[in-house]
């Protein structure tokens, strides 16, 4: 940087940084505390006028503004005017000593209260950690039992759903024939759906064909048994059986598997009145 005097005397200083703050190197701003016998509580403004150039203002203890240099003796007669420069850079000197003392000591107090800050936050970590596992703890003990409760439900459900299933399919199977019974609405004319346990009991898991036989040996019917993810329903052939049974809208029917894939039919009658319910359902 550049600093010129009220004067037009001009002094060329070096520019340093630390980790904290900018500041003028030593040589160079006690050449320019030298050339001004300064150190007796001067005070100095700097304005800057761009480029790294600035104005200064020197003012005495007395407030005082420096318009001029000071005047110094020749070194011939002027013992006295070399002692108080002297005793100006001692003055500086000590001043620049005393800043150095309360800038550790200010560092110092920054570092205690860092490290305090550090220690209290890790303290507060901690305790959160703490909290949080014991919270997670009590979380993860109600959530535990909550599950154990709800398997404890769901097994009992599983259980009763196996007895039941067991009875029907008790019912079912008569002298050993498994069976299951429909009674038929409209839809079931063009397609049937096949009972879910009878299906994961007694029906392959592949699509096949099965013969649907008359009870009275009048004819028998190709039926294509069609597996699927959500139902098995009996689909090609089935609309031909319903036409030529004939099957109508309220008769129960009774399939019974006599082999594995061959069924028997068995149709119980609606009255009149009661289909033309179903029809208008």
């Amino acid at each position: 940087m550049v600093i010129r005097a009220q004067w037009g005397k001009t002094w060329h200083l070096e520019i340093s940084k630390n980790p904290r703050y900018y500041y003028i190197e030593k040589r160079g701003w006690d050449q320019f505390v030298s050339d001004n016998a300064l150190g007796e509580n001067e005070f100095i403004t700097f304005t800057h006028r761009g480029n790294m150039v600035f104005h200064i203002n020197i003012y005495e203890q007395n407030g005082v503004e420096m318009l001029t240099p000071r005047k110094f003796q020749t070194m011939d007669s002027s013992s006295g005017v070399k002692k108080e420069g002297e005793s100006s850079f001692k003055g500086v000197k000590k001043e620049e000593e005393t800043d150095e003392s309360a800038r550790r000591a200010e560092f110092i107090v920054r570092k205690r209260k860092t490290e305090e800050s550090k220690s209290s936050k890790k303290k507060m970590e901690r305790k959160k950690v703490k909290n949080g596992v014991e919270t997670g703890e009590s979380s993860r003990g109600s959530e535990l039992k909550a599950r154990k409760k709800k398997a404890e439900g769901y097994n009992t459900s599983k259980k009763k759903k196996r007895k039941s299933k067991s009875n029907s399919m008790s019912k079912e199977v008569l002298n050993g024939v498994p069976e299951f019974k429909i009674t038929i609405r409209k839809s079931y004319l063009k397609f049937l759906a096949i009972p879910k346990h009878f299906v994961d009991d007694h029906i392959p898991s592949k699509s096949k064909f099965f013969t649907v036989r008359h009870p009275n040996g009048i004819g028998s019917w190709k039926v294509l048994c069609l597996v699927r993810e959500i139902r098995t329903i009996f689909s090609g052939g089935y609309s031909k059986l319903a036409r030529e049974y004939p099957l109508m809208v309220g008769d129960k029917c009774t399939f019974k598997l006599i082999k594995p894939f061959e069924f028997v039919l068995l149709t119980s009658k609606k009255a009149r009145d009661e289909i033309d319910h179903y029809m208008i359902d």
